[in-house]
């Protein structure tokens, strides 16, 4: 081989060697994706079908994948339904935090609320009705860790009227916790026949045709503030 042979060949670019996929990287990004749609579906299939009679096979239907692949990001449905109820919860509990951590007047407080309550089944109702009929109405469901994470929710309600009572906004023998429980009460009233009333198992009511989630909550918050006595029963 002569030189100028020698020198070209050493410029030659040999085989690259092969570039190890970084399981830390790209396969996460994959099974995020998968364990995303395998929820939303669930969400879907528990809405329709509720939990009991749903199948792993019908949740892989739903998001178009594998049946097996359910079973590599979940063991079973019940850990399917925790993982919806704490991503969904999570979210709407921050947003109570920051309501029941601001300066606004009690009235708007619960508004606020209530608002963000009413307005879920507008913006995601498949979640509303999982949540209504299969985690609180499913005594199996109601696991410690659930219960607590529920729990929150009343304590903050409670937190916002006892602050309220203590600056004269409410009555002073108000009990805080109890009234948390008649207002959320009224809540989940609401939105039980709103869900009903979507699935057409209740007949909407003349005053609810086209009632926008902000007038019910401008509604519930007035009931539960003023009362329903007149002026002259007061």
């Amino acid at each position: 081989m002569t030189e100028t042979e020698s020198s070209e060949e050493a410029r030659r670019p040999g085989p690259r060697p092969k570039r190890r996929r970084s399981r830390g990287q790209e396969q996460p990004r994959s099974g995020a994706a998968t364990r995303r749609k395998i929820l939303d579906a669930a969400v879907r299939v528990f809405a329709e079908k509720g939990v009991q009679d749903t199948r792993i096979s019908d949740i892989a239907q739903d998001a178009e994948i594998a049946y097996g692949l359910v079973y590599h990001h979940f063991r079973n449905k019940d850990e399917i339904l925790d993982e919806i109820f704490r991503a969904r919860w999570d979210v709407f509990i921050r947003a109570v935090r920051r309501i029941a951590r601001s300066d606004q007047s009690t009235n708007r407080k619960l508004l606020a609320l209530a608002r963000v309550i009413l307005s879920a089944h507008r913006r995601n109702p498949d979640w509303v009705r999982v949540l209504m009929f299969e985690v609180q109405r499913t005594q199996r469901m109601l696991t410690p860790r659930r219960v607590e994470r529920v729990g929150e929710l009343f304590r903050l309600t409670a937190e916002m009227l006892r602050e309220g009572r203590a600056r004269g906004e409410l009555r002073a023998d108000l009990d805080p916790a109890f009234a948390s429980y008649v207002f959320l009460g009224g809540l989940d009233s609401v939105l039980t026949v709103r869900a009903l009333e979507a699935m057409g198992v209740a007949a909407r009511s003349d005053e609810s045709q086209g009632t926008d989630h902000s007038r019910l909550a401008r509604s519930v918050v007035a009931l539960f503030m003023n009362g329903m006595a007149s002026a002259d029963e007061a």
